[in-house]
């Protein structure tokens, strides 16, 4: 069966070395098996020491390939490196290339091989594509050379990212590499924003990290992943990369691109060749930590009444959830604090599902929250009442973020369609489960979503420390029996 790739327009300049610029680009492509076309915009004099010249096309050889390329439309998202001159860009505007595209913008006002020129002409060129761009990567001197601010603290990077927001852009994404922590990067859209961090860099295999970055993001985007998501999986590609970078002499060398591991379709025999960044922000300090759950998990019912605990606990459950969604009021507390008398009858694990202020006023056990819920929960405070928590993750980011938080389980789902919830995320699958399970060896996980029937069995062989369940037993002929038989399925 022949595979059909998604496809990126990637407008840039030539690198004679083959270390970044166009080749770095269509390196970033290959690894996350997308195809990269590309239109040229200089052909630059340049080594691994120094910039020589930039020497741009012709405006008739820019605007034919530009017509070329519009006249077989396959593109989903058009990435844009270097842009020589004003001129471009208003070819690019005029000949429809960004129309009802995702645009991904590299600046390229800076580079490791030396000082690329930079013009207020071509300053100006980059602004004026800015109402365009989805998603904007400078790095800190490039950061002042379009807006004049140093980038010397957070409330700078937050400055500097509304900055660019102020001139078109949809998200910003100021790269750590030319700054003071080279490993870390600032993501800033105007509902969130957080750092990515990796330990791993080299400045002397730094050739072409830009481009990359622009690169991977762009070509996840294609992948129809989120722009949060892009970003974490173009922070892992290059982290990966550091670790497996390469040399062309004894002086310096660039990034080694990895194949990229789709956690929908998890190869056990493949090289785990990429790691989670650390994500920090306001809403997930490092100073967090939860207490672990006491013992095994096991199978982990979602019920919608304290009365569910009464007929489930004496079944030798270890684990519950109580998730009310119509009541309110005394009504609610009264029925969470039911539930939790009942839990301790039974010395069982019970998580109160969203209402994070009552768990701590009734001295739940624990917490379990959706990560939308995590701008306006109080993760400290629910630390310092010792009420353990429970984070849902459904994608990288979703996963990278829980991970930095350090829960006291994260749930990964769906793994299957479900009817329980609308979830506008692709199920994961087993095979997502195991990418998980392998990527994070020590963190208590759990699988939800549609798992039912023989599907438990091949959720179980995933090595998932729990399987949380809701209709499969609440919805069940007989709830007890079918309890017990998947209980019997995971032991």
């Amino acid at each position: 069966m022949i595979q059909s790739l998604p496809s990126v327009l990637n407008i840039s300049a030539n690198d004679p070395m083959g270390l970044a610029g166009n080749h770095a680009d269509l390196r970033a492509f290959a690894a996350m098996q997308v195809h990269g076309a590309t239109v040229i915009t200089a052909t630059t004099a340049q080594n691994q020491h120094e910039f020589c010249a930039l020497n741009a096309v012709s405006d008739e050889a820019f605007m034919s390939q530009l017509a070329a390329v519009k006249k077989q439309d396959v593109f989903q998202v058009v990435k844009i490196g270097l842009i020589a001159n004003l001129s471009q860009a208003h070819l690019i505007l005029e000949s429809g290339t960004l129309n009802n595209k995702l645009c991904v913008l590299d600046p390229v006002l800076a580079a490791t091989s030396g000082n690329i020129p930079q013009t207020q002409e071509r300053i100006d060129a980059i602004k004026c594509l800015m109402p365009l761009v989805n998603v904007i990567t400078p790095n800190h001197d490039e950061v002042l050379a379009m807006l004049g601010l140093a980038v010397d603290g957070h409330e700078a990077l937050v400055k500097a990212a509304q900055g660019f927001m102020k001139l078109g852009a949809k998200a910003v994404l100021i790269k750590g590499g030319h700054g003071e922590n080279v490993a870390e990067d600032f993501f800033y859209t105007e509902d969130v924003s957080f750092y990515l961090c990796h330990d791993t860099y080299s400045k002397e295999y730094s050739r072409g990290t830009g481009c990359a970055m622009a690169s991977l993001i762009a070509a996840s985007l294609a992948q129809q992943a989120s722009m949060q998501d892009a970003v974490v999986m173009a922070k892992m590609q290059v982290e990966a990369g550091f670790k497996h970078k390469f040399k062309i002499d004894e002086s310096s060398g660039s990034l080694r691109l990895q194949p990229w591991q789709n956690h929908l379709d998890y190869n056990p025999s493949h090289e785990l060749q990429v790691q989670l960044p650390t994500l920090y922000g306001k809403i997930y300090e490092k100073s967090l930590s939860f207490k672990s759950c006491d013992g095994e998990l096991g199978l982990y019912p979602v019920v919608d009444r304290a009365h569910w605990l009464d007929t489930l606990l004496p079944l030798g459950i270890n684990i519950i959830q109580l998730r009310v969604k119509d009541l309110q009021g005394d009504e609610l507390k009264q029925e969470i604090q039911r539930a939790i008398k009942i839990a301790r009858q039974y010395d069982a694990k019970l998580f109160i599902n969203d209402y994070w202020q009552l768990a701590i006023e009734c001295e739940a056990y624990g917490v379990h929250l959706g990560q939308e819920d995590l701008e306006v929960a109080n993760l400290q405070a629910i630390s310092d009442a010792g009420v353990r928590l429970g984070l849902s993750s459904h994608c990288f980011f979703e996963v990278a973020r829980a991970k930095t938080i350090k829960p006291s389980y994260i749930a990964f789902g769906p793994v299957f369609e479900t009817q329980s919830k609308d979830m506008p995320w692709i199920p994961q699958g087993p095979g997502g489960l195991k990418y998980w399970r392998a990527h994070l060896p020590n963190v208590p996980m759990v699988a939800i979503g549609g798992i039912h029937g023989e599907r438990f069995t091949q959720v179980n062989e995933t090595g998932v420390d729990s399987i949380a369940m809701i209709s499969a037993i609440t919805e069940a002929e007989n709830p007890k029996q079918a309890a017990l038989e998947y209980m019997a399925l995971f032991k």
